[in-house]
């Protein structure tokens, strides 16, 4: 004999969504998520308690981390976000003299250049309204390489204050989202090749090395849609 149960749940579609990717059955048990409501079968009372008091803990975990990204927000850059871009810029890159440029003017010019490339595909991400990290996709590129029109990856940095905590990853993912909306297959960047822990960061994302020009290692991902 089944024991049914339903409860409303008021908690956010986006944890709703993702809930219900994990409902749970086996044969004495089934409990699924669909618009906030929670169904519950059961042939054993006895394990019922046991097993919502699993589901909750992982409620409560999901809306920790829901409430989290919520404080999170990727736009689109525009002008006025230069000098954001120059303080994050130079603070990223602090002990890696070789990839970047000295001067003020150069960053300057280096920013608008970004601008002119692929306004579209260059994002900021704020935390609590706080710029900290940078991505410049251009989805205009023509590689050489590759020999057709590629998303690439000019510029990728976040501030130090901040790794760690996939902030890198929402902006990388961001960049693929972009690239597929401009009908890309291929997204590539070049990495420094001193920067041990960046390309460890791309490999771990499905990016592969490939070939070495002087300090520049270039990684490639081809994209599925």
């Amino acid at each position: 004999m089944w024991v049914i149960f339903d409860l409303n749940i008021d908690i956010p579609k986006e944890v709703s969504r993702s809930l219900e990717i994990d409902n749970y059955k086996e044969n004495s048990f089934e409990i699924t998520l669909k618009n906030n409501n929670l169904h519950i079968e059961t042939h054993s009372i006895g394990s019922l308690k046991s097993i919502l008091d699993d589901f909750f803990r992982c409620l409560t975990a999901a809306i920790k981390v829901y409430e989290i990204a919520c404080d999170y927000k990727i736009r689109n850059v525009t002008e006025s976000d230069l000098e954001s871009f120059l303080s994050l810029y130079y603070k990223a890159y602090k002990g890696f003299k070789k990839y970047y440029y000295k001067t003020e003017r150069w960053a300057k010019w280096y920013f608008k250049w970004l601008m002119k490339r692929d306004k579209d595909g260059f994002f900021i991400i704020e935390y609590k309204n706080k710029p900290i990290g940078f991505i410049a996709c251009d989805c205009n590129w023509e590689s050489k390489i590759e020999k057709k029109k590629v998303a690439e990856i000019h510029e990728i940095f976040v501030d130090p204050d901040f790794r760690g905590r996939g902030i890198g990853t929402m902006l990388i993912n961001k960049a693929i989202e972009y690239a597929k909306k401009r009908g890309r297959d291929v997204i590539e960047l070049w990495a420094g090749v001193e920067n041990e822990q960046a390309k460890k960061f791309y490999k771990h994302l499905g990016f592969e090395e490939k070939e070495k020009v002087n300090d520049w290692v270039r990684f490639v991902k081809r994209l599925q849609f």
